[in-house]
């Protein structure tokens, strides 16, 4: 396959990569997930990588962390031919660090215990630290990189995008101390680093790359936002069904450019069509008065046949209010009607009963079992039903499970298989299957397509507009202005707990969302 590349500077002769991939594949119980992919990292470029859930990036990774072992190919850093297995720490002591999503910080833990625990983390049980010296050591890795935090701050004091910088610094700075490199450029990974971050902060992460950048160091950014590539990588290069579907300089590319590589086609929106909302019956779910620990005194009415977004900055309320609605978060004050019925307080078993169901942000923690098969977790909502006294009727739960993994497309397409080894996007799919077979008139969702490829993202929207289109309302949290535009009817945007604006139909664009969210007053 032809693929292309670029120089890193105006007018330089391309330099050595600080890593190359070549030919890496990877099988598990004999299907392949890395079938033979390439890629190059240059000194002093921040390069991207994309691909589907399920294209071979995340496999990529763990192989170079050390967490599998590749089946064959060649990896390179600094020119430097190393082979597979490379162990516990994979390529750490040759200049490599990792940062992945959820970081692996400990809440209660400071910075410094933490940038100490990297560094000396695998020395032995009688080793002591000097902690004057790792205080020095961290102090000037802060100052250097302009992160301005504490050293003795908690974890669970800091801000999402310090939180964040903190797990760029330690890579870093164990990459300093380990690396057999004589300070050479070091290369380092991000696995979407910015999917919990605020949108607002997304951009000071973004300048400590910049410096990175800088420093002659490399580093491997792995996203699904098409938008963040284009902005922040130099080049970018895709895996499709595990084989490298091509690399090409950012400048110059475009969005339709990196859909066409990912997918293998050109991008098709899905058209929303003219929303059929029944506001002439009374509203499925409604709100008055109500107030959380940020939702303060709101007056919410969602009604058959529309999607309504709720969106704002971090901390503005439109995090909650679907916990709020549902019951998972208890109200200060307020009344919630779930289809006509007034809720004093609403507990998430009754809310079910009525037909509301909410699917949370975090489907690894709270929408799903990670250790569980598919079908156990489809079948969750339904055991009550199915089960004849101390037995439950498995295969009809099987036949079950198996037609909703058909229908909406999850890959695998196998009931058995454990629920933590399918991507973000198709364990989101089989949450969706699981709860739109309960038949709900209200669906609750917290940023539904977090982490999920634009493949993905596609099925999503078009499974949320037929259900509405049947006439069940969805009430959609999230700060991800793009799915907005393409699947809500009216979006309301919240600022301190309080509606800011209201926008509806074409009117909700990109820049009218940035513009109502960030604007000091409502147009």
């Amino acid at each position: 396959m032809t693929t292309q590349s670029s120089t890193v500077g105006s007018g330089a002769a391309t330099p050595a990569p600080l890593l190359r991939v070549t030919n890496l594949h990877k099988a598990f119980n004999g299907v392949p997930a890395l079938r033979g992919v390439d890629i190059d990292v240059l000194p002093g470029e921040v390069h991207g990588l994309l691909g589907a859930n399920g294209s071979g990036k995340s496999t990529m990774i763990k192989v170079l962390a050390g967490f599998h072992d590749a089946d064959g190919g060649q990896v390179s850093i600094h020119g430097r031919e190393l082979r597979s297995p490379f162990g516990p720490r994979g390529l750490r002591d040759q200049g490599m660090g990792f940062v992945h999503q959820d970081l692996g910080l400990a809440p209660a833990g400071t910075v410094l215990e933490h940038m100490a625990l990297d560094a000396f983390g695998d020395a032995g049980a009688m080793r002591r630290v000097d902690w004057a010296a790792e205080r020095r050591r961290v102090n000037d890795l802060i100052e250097r990189f302009d992160v301005g935090v504490d050293v003795d701050a908690t974890i669970d004091m800091l801000t999402p995008v310090q939180r964040a910088m903190v797990a760029v610094i330690r890579a870093v700075g164990g990459q300093e101390r380990s690396s057999d490199a004589d300070r050479r450029g070091q290369i380092l990974v991000l696995d979407e680093p910015t999917v919990f971050l605020p949108r607002h902060e997304v951009g000071l992460l973004f300048d400590l790359l910049g410096r990175l950048r800088a420093n002659g160091d490399a580093v491997l950014l792995v996203s699904h936002d098409l938008d963040e590539i284009l902005q922040v990588t130099d080049r970018v290069t895709v895996f499709r069904n595990g084989e490298t579907a091509g690399t090409r300089a950012t400048a110059g590319s475009t969005r339709d450019d990196l859909v066409q590589l990912i997918l293998g086609a050109r991008d098709e929106h899905v058209a929303k069509g003219a929303a059929v909302v029944r506001d002439d019956r009374p509203p499925l779910l409604s709100a008055r008065g109500l107030t959380g620990n940020r939702i303060d005194n709101l007056d919410l009415d969602l009604y058959a046949g529309e999607v309504v977004g709720i969106t704002g900055l971090a901390g503005s309320g439109f995090e909650e209010l679907p916990e709020l609605l549902y019951g998972a978060r208890r109200a200060r004050a307020g009344e919630i009607l779930q289809n006509g019925e007034t809720v004093a307080k609403p507990k998430p078993i009754s809310s079910m009963r009525r037909g509301v169901i909410l699917i949370p942000a975090d489907r690894k923690g709270q929408g799903g079992v990670l250790g569980l098969t598919v079908k156990e977790n489809m079948s969750l909502p339904f055991l009550t039903n199915r089960a004849k006294g101390f037995r439950v009727d498995w295969k009809a739960l099987a036949v079950q499970a198996q037609e909703a993994c058909d229908r909406l497309n999850v890959v695998p397409p196998n009931p058995d298989a454990q629920f933590g080894h399918l991507s973000g996007g198709n364990q989101q799919k089989a949450l969706l299957g699981k709860w739109m077979d309960t038949a709900p008139s209200v669906m609750l969702l917290s940023e539904p397509t977090q982490g999920v490829d634009i493949g993905a993202r596609r099925e999503i929207f078009k499974l949320i507009r037929a259900a509405v289109a049947e006439g069940m309302t969805v009430l959609c949290a999230t700060s991800d202005y793009e799915q907005l535009v393409e699947m809500a009817d009216r979006v309301i945007v919240l600022d301190q707990g309080h509606v800011r604006a209201e926008l509806n139909g074409d009117d909700i664009t990109k820049d009218a969302l940035a513009s109502a969210v960030y604007a000091e007053e409502a147009s």
